[in-house]
C-alpha cells in the first residue's frame, strides 16, 4: 500500500466515494473539461474522498478530453496530456491551501515544494489588481504591504479586490459546532501569509456566527504564539447589524441574536467605529444623484408605484 489511507479504503474503515463519484460523473455530461477540472480540485480539496487516485484513473478521461481534441496539441504524448492536466489542478489546489501531492494521484508528479507554495501565496496577494479610486488618496499608503481581504458571503466577496470567504481563506468549518479549530497548520501557507500581513479586513462580520470569528482569533493566537486578541494583528471588522444576521435553519429571532458577534466575549475588547458618510455616493455622482431624485420625490415610477430604474 501507498499509504494510511489506501490501506484503510481496502480494509473498509472507510466510507465510499459514491456521492463524489455521481456528482462527477453528472458534471462530465454537461460541463466543459475546463469546469470538471475545478470541481475536480473542489472535491479533492474539500470533500475528503477516501480513495483520490481512484477518482483520478476514472475520470483523466474526461479532465483531458479538450487538451486532446485541440489542434495545437496534436502528437503529443498522452503523459504530456497528463502533466497539463495535472499542472491546472494544481493551480485550483493551491488557491485553496492544498497541492496535488497532497492526494498522490500519480507517482511521478513532483508538483511544487511547500516553499514555493508558500511564496506563491504571498505574491497572489501583493499582486492584488485594484482601481486606483479605491484607496481615494492611495499615495499615503506604504507600498508592499499586504491587506487580506474577506467577507462572510460569496456576493461581499467578490466586489472586494483579491477577496475570499472567510471561511475559504481561513479553511473554518462550515459546521463550527462540531470544533472551533480553523484547518489550519502553523507550517502552512496561509499561516506564512497571515504572519506577512500588516491588515486583515472582514466585510458583513454581521453575518457570521460569533463562533466562526471566535475560530479565526483562536488561529491567529495560536500562529502568532500570542495571547492578545486575534494574535496582535490589526483586524478591521465590518457590517450592519441591521441588516442580515447570521442564517441558521428554523432558528428563532433570539438564537439568531445570541449567535452573532455582538454577543461574543470578544466584541468588548474592539474599538467601535461608526460611518456616517456614503463612499459611493462621494464616488459615483450618477448614483449620488440618484438617491438626492429618490429622497426628494422626482424618480420616475411606473403604473404600480415602483421606482422605475
Amino acid at each position: 500500500m501507498n499509504s494510511y489511507r489506501e490501506a484503510a479504503f481496502q480494509m473498509g474503515l472507510l466510507q465510499t466515494d459514491t456521492y463524489i463519484e455521481d456528482t462527477l460523473d453528472e458534471a462530465a455530461t454537461f460541463q466543459m473539461p475546463s469546469s470538471l477540472r475545478s470541481l475536480f480540485a473542489v472535491m479533492l480539496a474539500f470533500c475528503s474522498p477516501s480513495n483520490p487516485k481512484h477518482l483520478w484513473e476514472k475520470y483523466e478521461t474526461e479532465l483531458s478530453r479538450d487538451y486532446k481534441k485541440h489542434s495545437s496539441l496534436t502528437g503529443y504524448s498522452s503523459e504530456y496530456m497528463r502533466m497539463l492536466v495535472l499542472q491546472e489542478l494544481s493551480k485550483f489546489l493551491e488557491q485553496m491551501g492544498k497541492s496535488v501531492n497532497d492526494f498522490h494521484l500519480v507517482s511521478d508528479y513532483l508538483g511544487v515544494t511547500l516553499d514555493q507554495r508558500i511564496t506563491k501565496e504571498i505574491e497572489t496577494e501583493r499582486s492584488v489588481q485594484f482601481a486606483e479610486e479605491d484607496l481615494l488618496m492611495s499615495s499615503k499608503f506604504n507600498a508592499g504591504y499586504i491587506a487580506i481581504a474577506e467577507a462572510s458571503s460569496g456576493v461581499a466577496a467578490s466586489i472586494l479586490p483579491g477577496g475570499r470567504t472567510a471561511h475559504s481563506r481561513f479553511k473554518i468549518p462550515l459546521d463550527i459546532s462540531e470544533t472551533k479549530a480553523c484547518q489550519v497548520s502553523k507550517q502552512s501557507s496561509i499561516a506564512k501569509l497571515l504572519i506577512e500581513a500588516k491588515l486583515i479586513l472582514w466585510d458583513e462580520a454581521s453575518m457570521a456566527k460569533k463562533e466562526t470569528i471566535e475560530a479565526f482569533d483562536m488561529l491567529l493566537r495560536d500562529i502568532m504564539e500570542s495571547d492578545d486578541p486575534f494574535g496582535g494583528k490589526v483586524v478591521v471588522f465590518g457590517g450592519d447589524f441591521r441588516q442580515t444576521l447570521p442564517v441558521i435553519r428554523d432558528a428563532t429571532r433570539d438564537v439568531l441574536v445570541q449567535s452573532s458577534f455582538v454577543n461574543s466575549p470578544l466584541w468588548t475588547a474592539l474599538q467601535k467605529i461608526t460611518l456616517t458618510e456614503n463612499m459611493r455616493a462621494v464616488m459615483d455622482r450618477a448614483f449620488s444623484e440618484f438617491l438626492l431624485r429618490i429622497g426628494e420625490g422626482r424618480e420616475p415610477k411606473d403604473k404600480d408605484g415602483k421606482i422605475s430604474l
